[in-house]
């Protein structure tokens, strides 16, 4: 030990910073950037961001600018430690010993030069856990001058996927820090792009005195989703532009009759209050969408309104050069017992965007992210200033609760840090899972997770939250490494709280299509089959494939094990289109040239096993189950392609396809009825969006379907291709836009029949705009032999009977 050292220290260590306090002027704090030529020590890591895992080299050094006065002094370096809260020295021989926060050791003697370069880790694996390094030196005035801010580091366990606990709210300001300053223009933001839907084993439904009702399809019993329309039995709610002004959105409340079959206007209330459009670099945000809830202490009901208030404009903060996004989710509970008069009775303003919701035994639960960001300007980017940082709480999304005060409602040891590599950025974003009970929307509970989510899953007990430690890569579409991996972390959700449970990992992505990642999941029995892609369409060496992987909790190591998993499902080169989960079956279906079903026996948790394969033309990228015995398969017709290889695509999609399966004897599969409508360029709304699907059971064997379709078949005018090219990859024009209805009875030769059409839209050949309006929010309500079809601003009602045909 340096003899000038023996000096008695009080450390307050690594709280917010080195706390050395003996007197002044002994101890300094020096930031990372100091200028004038006085002392700076700048930490150097190999990571790109401040996370690794325990498999990693990671090198770690500190560069100290020496000033004039103390070059040429005999001195020492000196580093000090915390790691899973204990506190170590380095000494000269590159060991590290406990340390008592006494008696300072020197990592090194040396005489000072202007530039002095130390190497703390050179090269090395550390074990998992949380990390926060100083460094200091002696002056020739006997002072220590060290490190005003730790480097931190979070390393995890490379062959674990458990969740971080957040220790100390310094690492987690630091982690966000760092993703801000450090991240690059390369990141596309398609994480933030997701509504995570997810599917039903059935349609709920009301019961009506007078006729049997739909409701809004689901993944889940008992667990809701939120969609653009509501319906009690006898009313239904929807969302649409404010008359006479389609800058606001307005809830509509509606008495619904089936014979003569009508929707009359009941009631209205102003949901927003725009008095222009704002700026929105991704256009309109929509409606929003509904929840309609019962009270648990009262017979009264309340619809939610859920909306994401997103324009991504950049306001200005109290901190220079940092930015927030104006992007907050708006949510007001709302009477709606009485006609004319739905009136709010409380409302929650929350930071963010909302990425999913659901509502499960009368509490909400919410997904959002919010993202702030720091920009220098050109004049001032070759200045060197020192980077302002905020405090964590500029980080957290505020609530705002009746239009008050904002509040805050996320605490740093509420949070957590998934698991990442050496090689990924930072993501300076915090996403937040919300609790909100239907009862008493003011105690709400939180818990917070800093980074991406890539989607959300729930079952009535649990909610799944899913991250990657892998980055994905953006060139014009997207793609994914070969040893990609998905981590999956389990909450449990009881009486409103949100508790932690474990992590697992399993092989492969989610896919490409954010919209249907959630339903690769299905939970039964306290265990999780997930589906995941591997591989690549293109690649002959490692071609496309599909593996199914079981995962069970275990409490005592906080994990979610795998105990199970059925690998290369599907024919090589084969990409997943859909997945559904029920009891203990899993139905699968890949597709390039033709679509394989492929039904699964998941009731030997550790052994699964393929029951059955069917392969028919084209592919179903939706599965609706019809009672216990049948399948419905919903996507698109297909040709196969000529010359088929490696590099082309494999078929031309045709128009919408229907096909009813039948999967009471796995070994011997049938499609026992199928139906195409339209031509290539026909699309159907549950293609996109499941809730576009409405299924009312009328007995065992019958059911009752409505599908809206936008129909392309316009022989006419197809696209001007050459008349070289194949007829069958040629997309034919718009025809019209409007609800389909067909009746299923599975006791019929032909269980497939179409009653007819509700047009909403049609081709014109002299009008001027050709274009259909979107049906991708068009929904609708069967209600005993009636349909009522919400396209737009529009609802049309007609009995099944009378429809076109």
């Amino acid at each position: 030990m340096h003899k000038r050292l023996q000096y008695t220290v009080t450390a307050a260590l690594l709280a917010q910073s080195i706390s050395l306090t003996y007197a002044s002027p002994y101890f300094v704090a020096v930031g990372s950037v100091e200028q004038n030529l006085m002392a700076s020590i700048t930490p150097q890591l190999s990571t790109q961001g401040t996370t690794a895992l325990s498999s990693d080299n990671i090198q770690l050094s500190f560069d100290f600018t020496i000033p004039p006065n103390d070059v040429g002094l005999e001195s020492s370096l000196f580093v000090i430690a915390k790691a899973n809260n204990q506190h170590y020295i380095l000494d000269t021989q590159g060991n590290w010993a406990l340390w008592d926060g006494k008696a300072l050791v020197a990592a090194k003697n040396l005489k000072l030069s202007a530039k002095e370069h130390f190497v703390v880790i050179d090269n090395k694996t550390l074990p998992a856990g949380e990390y926060q390094v100083f460094a200091a030196y002696l002056t020739k005035h006997n002072a220590i001058k060290y490190t005003e801010e730790p480097i931190n580091l979070i390393v995890f366990a490379a062959n674990k996927s458990t969740l971080h606990a957040v220790k100390q709210a310094a690492v987690l300001k630091d982690y966000l820090i760092q993703g801000v300053t450090k991240q690059l223009s390369y990141y596309y933001d398609y994480n933030l792009s997701f509504s995570g839907p997810s599917f039903s084993n059935s349609s709920a439904s009301f019961t009506s005195p007078t006729a049997p009702i739909s409701g809004t399809n689901l993944q889940e019993m008992g667990v809701d989703e939120s969609d653009r329309i509501k319906t009690d039995g006898e009313t239904l709610f929807s969302l649409k532009n404010c008359k006479d002004d389609n800058l606001n959105t307005c809830l509509y409340r509606y008495h619904l009759q089936t014979s003569p079959a009508q929707s009359t206007e009941t009631g209205q209330l102003q949901l927003t209050n725009k008095k222009e459009q704002p700026y929105n670099y991704y256009g309109i945000t929509g409606f929003g969408n509904l929840y309609l809830a019962k009270h648990s202490d009262r017979p009264s009901k309340s619809l939610i309104w859920l909306k994401n208030e997103t324009s991504w404009v950049e306001q200005d903060t109290a901190f220079l050069h940092w930015k927030k996004y104006n992007n907050n989710t708006a949510i007001k509970f709302i009477t709606a017992d009485q006609p004319n008069q739905l009136a709010v009775h409380h409302e929650l303003t929350i930071e963010g965007k909302l990425l999913s919701s659901r509502l499960i035994n009368g509490v909400l639960y919410l997904l959002t992210q919010n993202s702030p960001r720091h920009y220098i300007p050109w004049v001032e980017r070759d200045l060197n200033l020192p980077i302002v940082k905020p405090p964590l709480d500029f980080f957290f999304p505020a609530l705002t609760e009746n239009k008050g005060d904002k509040q805050s409602f996320v605490n740093a040891s509420d949070c957590y840090i998934p698991p990442q590599n050496s090689a990924r950025y930072n993501r300076p974003v915090i996403s937040v899972l919300t609790a909100i009970p239907v009862d008493n929307p003011s105690q709400l509970t939180s818990r917070c997770v800093a980074g991406d989510v890539d989607t959300f899953y729930a079952s009535t007990q649990a909610v799944y939250l899913v991250t990657s430690r892998y980055s994905s890569t953006i060139n014009g579409s997207l793609t994914y490494t070969p040893n990609y991996t998905t981590d999956i972390h389990k909450f449990s959700l009881k009486n409103a709280s949100i508790d932690y449970l474990g992590s697992g990992q399993v092989e492969g992505h989610l896919g490409w299509q954010q919209d249907k990642k959630s339903f690769r999941f299905g939970e039964d029995k306290n265990t999780l089959r997930v589906a995941t892609s591997l591989g690549s369409n293109w690649s002959e060496t490692n071609p496309a494939r599909t593996k199914i992987t079981i995962l069970e909790e275990d409490a005592a190591t906080q994990s979610l094990k795998e105990v199970g998993a059925l690998d290369y499902l599907g024919k090589p080169g084969e990409r997943l289109y859909a997945a559904r989960f029920m009891g203990d079956r899993g139905y699968l279906v890949t597709f390039r040239v033709t679509d394989p079903l492929i039904v699964l026996d998941l009731s030997q948790t550790n052994d699964p096993k393929v029951l059955g394969e069917l392969e028919v033309n084209g592919y179903s990228d939706y599965l609706q189950p019809i009672g216990n015995h049948y399948l419905l398969g919903i996507g698109k017709d297909a040709i196969a392609a000529p010359n088929v290889s490696s590099t082309t695509r494999g078929a031309f999609v045709q128009g919408v396809k229907l096909s009813l399966f039948d999967v009471s004897n796995a070994e011997n599969l049938k499609e026992v009825s199928s139906m195409v409508i339209g031509k290539r360029g026909s699309e159907s709304t549950v293609s996109s969006d499941h809730h576009g699907l409405t299924l009312l059971k009328t007995d065992d064997s019958h059911y009752k379907l409505t599908l809206p379709i936008e129909l392309h078949e316009n022989a006419n005018k197809p696209y001007p291709y050459t008349t070289t090219r194949s007829t069958d990859s040629v997309h034919y024009n718009w025809t019209h836009t409007g609800l389909y209805s067909f009746d299923i009875n599975t006791d019929a030769a032909n269980p497939i029949q179409l009653n007819g059409k509700l047009i909403s839209d049609s081709f014109q050949m002299n009008a001027q705009d050709l274009t259909p309006y979107s049906l991708l929010n068009d929904r609708s309500v069967i209600q005993g032999d009636t349909v009522h079809y919400i396209h737009g601003d529009k609802i049309l009602s007609s009995e099944i009977k009378d429809l076109s045909q």
